[in-house]
C-alpha cells in the first residue's frame, strides 16, 4: 500500500474519534456553564456594600470605631420568637449609655441578614417604641446566626452597632 490508498473505514474512524474528543470538550463547557451559574446565584455567596470605600477610608473607619467605643453605650438586640403568617417578627434594640440609663431620641439604621445568605440583606429603620428601646420589623424565613449591624446617631454621636445573634424557629410552628 502507498500512501495514495487509505482503508475505507479510515475517513469514519477520524471522524469518530474527531467527535469522540470534541465531545469532551462541549460536556465540559456544560459543567462549567452550569458551575458558574449556580454559583453565581447562591445568596450565601455574596460582596460586601461599601467594602471598597471602607477599605480606601480605613483611617476613617478605625476614628469612627475608636469614637463609638469611647461613648461607652451598650446595644441589645431582641428577635421576638413570634412571627405572623408572611415570618415577619417584631425586633428590638435597647441602647444604654455608660450610666446603664438609656439612650433616648437616636436614629437607628440597621442591615440585617442570615449569615448563610449574605446577599439578602434587610435595611432596617428603627423607631422608639419607649425610652431606649427601639423597633422594627424583620422578615426571618431561615432560622439560625443573624447578623445585625449598622449605627444609632443621637446628635453628632454615632454608635456602631454590630451583633450576631442565634435566631429560633418561631414558637407554635
Amino acid at each position: 500500500m502507498d500512501s495514495a490508498t487509505t482503508h475505507p473505514n479510515e475517513k469514519t474512524a477520524q471522524f469518530v474519534w474527531t467527535g469522540f474528543i470534541l465531545s469532551f470538550f462541549i460536556i465540559q463547557a456544560i459543567v462549567w456553564s452550569v458551575a458558574i451559574t449556580v454559583t453565581a446565584r447562591d445568596s450565601s455567596h455574596a460582596v460586601v456594600a461599601g467594602y471598597d470605600e471602607q477599605a480606601l477610608r480605613w483611617d476613617d473607619v478605625k476614628r469612627l470605631r475608636q469614637e463609638s467605643a469611647r461613648l461607652g453605650w451598650i446595644a441589645q438586640v431582641v428577635v421576638d420568637s413570634n412571627a405572623d403568617i408572611r415570618n415577619n417578627r417584631l425586633m428590638t434594640i435597647e441602647i444604654k449609655d455608660r450610666l446603664g440609663q438609656p439612650v433616648e431620641g437616636a436614629k437607628i439604621e440597621l442591615r440585617a441578614f442570615h449569615r448563610g445568605r449574605a446577599a439578602k440583606v434587610q435595611q432596617l429603620r428603627c423607631q422608639e417604641i419607649e425610652p431606649g428601646v427601639y423597633a422594627a420589623t424583620v422578615r426571618i424565613s431561615k432560622f439560625g446566626k443573624w447578623q445585625f449591624s449598622g449605627q444609632a446617631t443621637v446628635g453628632k454621636k454615632v454608635f456602631l452597632v454590630e451583633q450576631q445573634l442565634a435566631v429560633a424557629k418561631p414558637k407554635g410552628k
